[in-house]
């Protein structure tokens, strides 16, 4: 038996150098690859498709199975090398026909395996669909299709905890809804010092104004909590005063050098007595056009001398300090510097130096003091200093925005209290815009997260170099869509600190409120993705023309997996798997879904509950050409379509006159005995340019006929209409339009979708499960023992206790302690006792136990074990006999009082 090859190696004409080879079955894909294609390379088998056809059947395979499928004798393998990027995307987005599902029996043999499960174990002869994803392929058939994430996108919540950068020449941030943020420094953070004390000095950028910001953090402890804290906010409106707690422009360039004036080492490092100590100046450079610096010293571990009596006395450490212009010969002396001091713990000192003139200086510190001393002088001196930071001034303004930001000036205390950089500052920040209010009728500046009123926001504030005026916006309809997103709980909470154009900002914001933000040609306007009423137009073969369709097969996962920033866990990072409708078993196959803006565990479960929903519903795309540019529908309209191959009895024709209630059209109508009939056909008023959609019933002849009796009342068609026939209820299919495109002679291409309003009602219909953040299942520890404690120390007696009668037994967890403990046991007895004492307890913080009850010289038996948090115990350790007292000195019963003083 044997498999028939077809290989077409030049992408671009894969008519010619066919490549036709008839293999032995039982190969597998990879190995038939390798023969008809010699020498490929790995570049080249990444644009190589292979399709299996058998009759009418097809199903590609893709490359990650190649290794593994081994075609059936009959099949036909059609291996072709495709063009490379998005020249041929028709080629690449291969559609499987209805006859697919009878072909995958072909596909692997009967009990071939998946990575380990069972392939077609349960359904024979189903279509194996490797080549589309539920999301990869499928989502193209959405209304309003997820928007590409940025490629620069930063996480506003990072693994190690909330984090602030420094990020020049970067986006100004734009908060979108309500998001706890930790803002970009506003300009460079530096350090001042008071008294013995460090003070950090920091401004923060939350973004365009205007916003409402609250719950100042550092990490997760909220600001309140620490100590000598200074706060300024401004919320970035147009009158926003300056900020008093960072008034100048300051460039700070940390050092970390010693200043230091040794003696004399010999090679062996001891220091030579009597020789004078050697000169070690160190120099540093200010910024350009510095108006003064400032350079703060350290003295890490004090500044004392403590004498052999351990009395301490003060000391002095003193600095030649001059300066000189960059670029120039000569020095400028400056008054010494000197500092003294009695402290054993560390201390800073700031020394300011202003300049006559603007410029960048050289500083040179040089110590004239020993910065050791020789030994032998029977005192304990500490003189480290370290130069750690110069910081470099300018009197001017820091910040030169013309357009209004938000920003906040924190001045903190340092030592003591905040450990590093403060680089950890949180806030939850809302944006303020006009947002409409339904029963004043009017918009309101307030905090919204409404969708509708933060693309309102993208398209009028200072985000763009020129607002979109008011006239050229359509206010209605972006009020029709906030109500809309009220009523459907639709919000977007977003902080935009990356690059993107006004059409990706505005397309992630519109589908989160399941809505398309648009131009028309004259305003700004906006299509919702609900249920419609309005029949906009008809589709038939009278008035269009290449009528198709594209049915899409697919497998869909087990689950969407949707990681999200999550609002009921402070903004922490999340993730909730959303099983697919009906799936009931254990999730192994998940396919990654983002929806940008959405921060409520709540709303994640309906809007891909949603997405999954269209994917099932919205399977099939349509397209028809119109001739002519104008067009009655446009993007999101309703419109009917009638075509034969829709429906077999459906029907469309001219209505060539009308006489009562009968209609004679130039098309022939079949109806069959028992069935009910009807046409659709529309209505234009004077002024009316869409017109209205009316379906009649019709009288049932069976048979065939040019003309139709309508029944009951209502309006009738006109001669030169067109009309739908088919079955009542089934006389056009309800079609949305996805897309509008030009074609060629002058056509217009409608590329349209089922309009499904059973997604809405599912999606309505959803009540997501409670969500509690947690991942993974608790595991039973209740079978599980904790290791066996070990005894680290046991003292007795006066000399270890201080008591001639004490005991005290020190235990820890043990070596293998993988179960956590909640509590140690210790039992004692006397030893030869059979009755163990009553047992003590202790926590594993404390880890000792003072044992009562026993006498000088009682030899006492211990025995210890562990309790787990889940309150099972360990096995008992070795039993331990310990003699009290048994290392105190202890007088002969005759001593002699001339010999031995016994006190």
């Amino acid at each position: 038996m044997s498999v028939h090859v077809t290989a077409a190696p030049i992408a671009f004409q894969p008519d010619r150098a066919r490549i036709e080879l008839t293999l032995p079955e039982g190969m597998t894909i990879a190995e038939m690859v390798a023969i008809a294609l010699p020498g490929a390379t790995n570049p080249v088998l990444e644009r190589t498709r292979v399709a299996l056809v058998k009759g009418d059947g097809m199903q590609v395979v893709p490359r990650a199975l190649w290794h593994r499928a081994r075609p059936n004798a009959g099949v036909h393998v059609v291996i072709r090398v495709v063009p490379g990027g998005d020249s041929f995307r028709s080629v690449l987005q291969i559609l499987v026909s209805v006859a697919a599902i009878a072909v995958a029996g072909f596909f692997f043999p009967a009990g071939a395996t998946l990575f380990g499960s069972e392939l077609l174990a349960n359904v024979a002869k189903t279509a194996l669909t490797v080549g589309l994803t539920a999301l990869g392929g499928l989502l193209i058939n959405a209304l309003l299709p997820l928007p590409k994430p940025p490629g620069e996108e930063k996480p506003t919540y990072a693994i190690a905890g909330w984090q602030n950068q420094f990020t020049p020449d970067a986006p100004v941030p734009m908060v979108m809804g309500t998001h706890r943020y930790a803002p970009p420094f506003g300009a460079m953070s530096y350090i001042e010092v008071v008294g013995d004390w460090l003070y950090d000095r920091a401004v923060f950028l939350h973004g365009y104004g205007p916003l409402e910001i609250s719950e100042e953090k550092l990490g997760d402890t909220l600001l309140t909590k620490f100590d000598e804290v200074e706060i300024e906010t401004r919320l970035g409106y147009a009158d926003d005063e300056p900020l008093s707690l960072y008034t100048n422009q300051v460039l700070e360039e940390r050092i970390g050098t010693d200043l230091e004036r040794p003696l004399k080492h010999n090679d062996y490092g001891k220091i030579i007595k009597g020789e004078p100590s050697e000169a070690k100046p160190v120099s540093r450079f200010t910024a350009r056009d510095t108006a003064w610096s400032i350079s703060i010293l350290s003295f890490p571990a004090g500044l004392i001398k403590i004498d052999d009596e351990g009395e301490e006395f003060s000391v002095e450490v003193v600095f030649k300090r001059r300066i000189r212009l960059a670029g120039t010969e000569a020095w400028t002396d400056l008054p010494d510097l000197s500092i003294r001091n009695t402290k054993k713990a560390g201390f800073y000192r700031a020394d300011r130096i202003d300049y006559a003139v603007r410029g960048a200086y050289e500083i040179e510190y040089e110590r004239l003091t020993d910065s050791e001393v020789e030994p032998g002088n029977g005192s304990q001196f500490i003189l480290n200093c370290t130069w750690v930071v110069l910081q470099s001034f300018r009197p001017e303004y820091p910040f030169n925005f013309r357009k209004p930001v938000a920003l906040t000036a924190l001045r903190i205390k340092a030592t003591a209290q905040l450990n590093g950089t403060l680089d950890t500052f949180n806030t939850l920040d809302k944006r303020i815009a006009p947002d409409w209010d339904a029963d004043s009728g009017t918009w309101i500046d307030r905090a919204t997260q409404w969708p509708a009123s933060l693309a309102l926001f993208a398209l009028r504030g200072p985000g763009l170099y020129r607002p979109t005026p008011d006239e050229e916006i359509d206010f209605p309809a972006f009020q029709d869509w906030h109500v809309f997103c009220v009523l459907k709980g639709l919000k977007y909470n977003r902080i935009h600190d990356f690059e993107s154009t006004l059409g990706e900002t505005l397309a992630a914001i519109g589908a989160a409120g399941r809505a398309a933000v648009k131009w028309d040609g004259r305003k700004w306007t906006v299509v919702i993705d609900r249920p419609r009423e309005l029949v906009v137009d008809h589709v038939n073969p009278r008035n269009s023309s290449d009528f198709r369709w594209s049915p899409s097969y697919f497998e869909p996962p087990h689950a969407l997996r949707v990681p999200f920033i999550d609002e009921t866990n402070d903004y922490q990072q999340g993730e909730r798997l959303v099983p697919w409708p009906g799936y009931v078993g254990p999730i192994d196959i998940t396919e990654e879904l983002k929806l940008p803006g959405k921060t409520n565990p709540d709303e994640i479960w309906r809007e891909a509950r949603r997405r999954q929903y269209e994917i099932m519903n919205r399977a099939v795309s349509y397209s028809a050409v119109q001739q002519g540019t104008a067009r009655t529908a446009t993007t999101g309209d309703l419109v009917v379509a009638s075509r034969d191959v829709l429906k077999r009895a459906m029907h469309s024709a001219r209505v060539k006159a009308v006489r009562g209630d009968l209609v004679e059209a130039d098309g022939v109508f079949t109806m069959v005995a028992g069935e009910s009939y009807a046409i659709r056909f529309r209505q234009f008023d004077a002024d009316d340019t869409i017109g209205t959609s009316v379906v009649r019933t019709i009288a049932t002849v069976a048979g065939e006929s040019a003309a139709v009796r309508l029944t009951g009342s209502g309006e009738r068609p006109k001669a030169g209409d067109i009309i739908h026939f088919g079955p009542a209820a089934l006389d056009s299919i309800p079609l949305i339009v996805a897309g509008i495109t030009r074609g060629k002679n002058n056509s217009t291409v409608l590329a349209m979708l089922p309009a499904a309003p059973i997604i809405d009602e599912l999606t309505d219909a959803e009540v997501p499960p409670a969500w509690s953040g947690r991942v993974g299942a608790e595991i039973d520890l209740s079978l599980i023992p904790p290791a066996i404690p070990k005894f680290t120390g046991i003292e007795t007696g006066t000399v270890e206790t201080g008591d001639a009668n004490g005991l005290r037994v020190m235990v820890s967890g043990g070596t293998a302690n993988a179960i956590a403990v909640a509590a140690f046991k210790l039992q004692t007895r006397l030893s030869g006792a059979l009755v163990w004492q009553p047992p003590l307890s202790c926590s594993p913080a404390e880890g000792a136990f003072d044992v009562t009850g026993y006498l000088f010289g009682d030899e006492v038996e211990l025995q210890a074990w562990a309790v787990s948090v889940a309150g099972v115990e360990s096995d008992l350790t070795d039993i331990v006999s310990v003699t009290i007292g048994a290392d105190d000195f202890v007088p002969p019963v005759a001593a002699n009082s001339t010999l031995l003083l016994v006190l």
